[in-house]
Parts: C-alpha cells; structure tokens; sequence
C-alpha cells in the first residue's frame, strides 16, 4: 500500500465531472491562492511534475509520502559528470537508455522548440528536477526506490537526449553544453 502525504493532498489537480483535470494556468492560481504553503514551488515545477503526474503510480510510491511544505526547489547549475551519476527508479531505466542511444538530434523526440534549443545550447529548455536523498531525514518507506544520493525525478527523456548528446559530441556530430541548469529538490525540514 503507497502512502501519500496531506501536502501532496493538497497539490492535487481538480477534474470536471467528465474526468478533465483543471487547466495548468487555473491550477496554479488556485494552489497559490488557497495553499500559501506552497507559494515557494516554481511554476516550472508545478507545470512538468506536480499537475502533469500527479497521480502517475511511480511519482506516487516514489515520492507522494513527501511533506511539500519542507520542500524547496533550487535552481543551479551541473556538470555532465555530475548529472551522469543521478539514479532513475527501475520503471524508466529502458527508457532512458532508449533515448540515450541516439545518434542524431533530429532522432530526439520533442517539440521544434525544444529540438532547435538542443541544436543550439546543447542542453535543455527546461530543467529536470533532481531530489537530494541526503537532506531527507525521515526513514523511507519500503515500496519507494529512492537511492543516495541524487534521484532524478521528473525529466528521463532531457536526460537520455544528454547522454546521446555527450556521445555525438565525442563523435563531432554535435556540442554539449559544459553545464546544464537543474532544479535541486531538497528538504528543509529541521
């Protein structure tokens, strides 16, 4: 049984009566009106984690027992070895390396926005964010798959796109970036 915490409660999407959850703009609004525990959490957390897999069963079990309230998410910069050491939970290791494995970057699968940023940053538009297991004290629960001492949480597919972009740098088929701009999700709890 996944247990999940009142904060991530709170965080949830609203849906009609027909299944359709609340639009992101509205959800926002909503969450920062209501919760102002929560006004801390960037829009870009909200936008690619919190409301689009909210009820995703891995970010469930992995991390919906968090206190959200502890939480802040620090924007930063990381090197390529630094990222290259973050753990993904067992579900989205095949995926990664899927997209780890490509040899082009018209091969990425995302948008032309995104594409044409790859192209010309060799990095990400919008950056992952990555859990620092280390500022957790609480004990985890059994069903989670949290590993020390940085779990990527939300952003498998920028990753996979890294991987390939290092190695078609490596073949001079493209430039990666030195370092990439990451979201640091660390407790505060004291």
């Amino acid at each position: 049984m996944t247990q999940v915490s009142l904060s991530w409660l709170d965080l949830k999407p609203n849906q009609d009566q027909s299944g359709n959850q609340e639009e992101l703009d509205a959800y926002i609004q909503r969450i920062r009106k209501v919760f102002k525990e929560f006004n801390h959490i960037q829009n870009d957390i909200f936008e690619q984690w919190i409301w689009a897999h909210h009820n995703n069963s891995e970010t469930l079990r992995n991390y919906g027992w968090l206190n959200y309230e502890n939480f802040e998410f620090v924007l930063c910069n990381w090197t390529n070895d630094e990222i290259s050491n973050v753990n993904i939970i067992d579900e989205y290791s095949e995926y990664v390396k899927g997209r780890a494995s490509f040899s082009a970057i018209r091969q990425f699968c995302c948008n032309k926005t995104d594409l044409n940023y790859w192209k010309n940053n060799g990095t990400w538009r919008t950056p992952p964010i990555i859990l620092d297991v280390y500022s957790i004290e609480e004990e985890f629960p059994r069903w989670s798959e949290i590993k020390y001492p940085y779990q990527l949480i939300e952003g498998h597919s920028r990753l996979g796109y890294l991987k390939s972009m290092i190695n078609m740098t490596k073949q001079g088929k493209a430039q990666v970036a030195n370092t990439h701009s990451v979201y640091i999700m660390k407790s505060q709890a004291k």
